[in-house]
């Protein structure tokens, strides 16, 4: 579950999100939320108002081992609210790296989740520090929903976001040759189809910004989707995932009618969905989920089942035999976990390395 799709209050989902990547499990999301609750039980029911008191409730919330405050802290953009289109959705923030000299600095876009009906930008404010201290630019976008206008809009509003920024690199001094993409979820297929498709540039077009190009240098994916094909992902994913209500609103069909979905209407799915456009010209990928890759997890919910590692499994295997750079972790005990906890860590050297910055 995202932070979209959490119908609670906000700081309890933060709470419960103890490694802050905007994703719930549902699972484990239940049993902190029952030791919450437990510890609130235990704690003294008078005189909170000293700061003794005070600093045994700040003891009493549940913490996540290895996970450090900065990965919990929100910080605003040097840039926000840039329209690169007319709709109100058209928007981005900008997050200025830190560097030591004047030299345009390679950037990274942010799409953020919300299986396409739900979510903003302000997912990235999350993450936008990892990358400008390590002098990486950070853009975080919004791009229309499905009920705003159903696909290919949002594909083509995140492939014009990212021309309008190389367009006007110099602005905000981005080196528009090394630029990466990553999201979440929804956001994650986002940056797959703009890595994996041709490149959109058309250097006759009236206006400028279609003139750039749409390539980019390296790809950060977390709990991905790799097709949006509800065929193949009731071939390949155990449960009830290839039902789900975000792709019938996203393509405009309905679970029922799927008998009737003509030519085009498959064609457009097939356009939309990032392994239809896989080759060797991908760039290099890293994958994190947060799940087993143990198919049964995939029976739990729909919500495992939309973002259960074989999507990423079945990708990954194409690039194995296209010799292609394509790393993916799973989360299969409490090693994993940690490590899953840490995952900036190791996105931020991955990124240095294809962002060519050593």
């Amino acid at each position: 579950m995202t932070k979209a799709e959490f119908t609670g209050p906000n700081r309890l989902f933060q709470r419960l999100d103890g490694d802050g990547d905007g994703q719930l499990i549902l699972k484990d999301a239940a049993k902190k939320l029952k030791e919450m609750r437990a510890r609130v039980g235990e704690m003294p029911r008078q005189g909170f108002g000293g700061a003794a008191n005070r600093t045994q409730l700040e003891a009493a919330r549940p913490r996540v081992p290895g996970v450090r405050p900065e990965r919990r802290s929100q910080v605003r953009p040097d840039h926000e609210n840039v329209r690169y289109g007319e709709h109100e959705r058209h928007v981005f923030d900008i997050f200025q790296a830190e560097t030591e000299d004047e030299k345009p600095a390679p950037c990274m876009i942010w799409i953020h989740g919300g299986g396409f009906r739900r979510g903003d930008k302000s997912e990235g404010s999350l993450f936008a520090r990892f990358l400008t201290k390590n002098g990486i630019h950070f853009v975080a976008l919004n791009y229309r929903l499905s009920h705003h206008a159903i696909a290919p809009a949002c594909f083509h509003d995140c492939a014009r976001a990212l021309q309008f920024i190389r367009r006007n690199a110099e602005k905000w001094n981005i080196d528009k040759s090394r630029i990466a993409v990553g999201g979440g979820s929804a956001g994650a297929g986002l940056a797959q189809w703009l890595a994996f498709s041709p490149d959109r540039a058309d250097p006759a077009a009236k206006d400028p910004v279609m003139r750039e190009s749409t390539q980019i240098s390296a790809l950060v994916l977390f709990n991905a989707q790799t097709t949006y094909d509800f065929r193949w992902i009731k071939e390949h994913i155990p449960g009830e995932a290839w039902r789900g209500e975000g792709l019938q609103e996203l393509f405009g069909y309905t679970i029922e009618s799927v008998d009737e979905i003509g030519v085009e209407r498959y064609q457009l799915i097939e356009e939309c969905s990032p392994m239809h456009h896989f080759s060797r010209d991908a760039p290099p990928m890293l994958f994190f989920y947060r799940r087993s890759k143990d198919p049964k997890i995939a029976e739990q919910n729909a919500m495992d089942g939309i973002h259960h590692p074989i999507f990423g499994l079945e990708l990954k295997k194409l690039a194995d035999e296209l010799g292609l750079e394509c790393d993916l972790f799973t989360v299969e005990n409490e090693k994993d976990l940690a490590f899953y906890n840490r995952r900036w860590d190791y996105a931020i050297k991955f990124l240095r390395k294809n962002l060519q910055m050593e």
